[in-house]
């Protein structure tokens, strides 16, 4: 027998006051795993973004087939 159906079968014996304190106490675990979890996930963004040096080249193929001069005059131009 699994942790769930442990938990499970334990549960079902008492009484319906603490079976709802122990599925609040479980809620708040997943409440509080999630939050972990988007921590890390905001860490480890965080560290891509600053971490300029690996975008070299990134986008590159929106620029393939681009005249880069002739698109900055352009641009240029509609400045005025």
């Amino acid at each position: 027998m699994g942790t769930p159906e442990r938990i499970y079968e334990l549960v079902k014996a008492l009484p319906e006051n603490q079976a709802a304190e122990i599925l609040d106490f479980a809620e708040f675990l997943l409440h509080k795993a999630k939050l972990q979890a988007e921590q890390s996930t905001a860490r480890v963004m965080e560290h891509q973004l600053l971490d300029f040096r690996q975008a070299a080249g990134l986008g590159q193929e929106v620029w393939q087939g681009v005249n880069v001069e002739q698109y900055i005059q352009q641009e240029r131009a509609a400045w005025d």
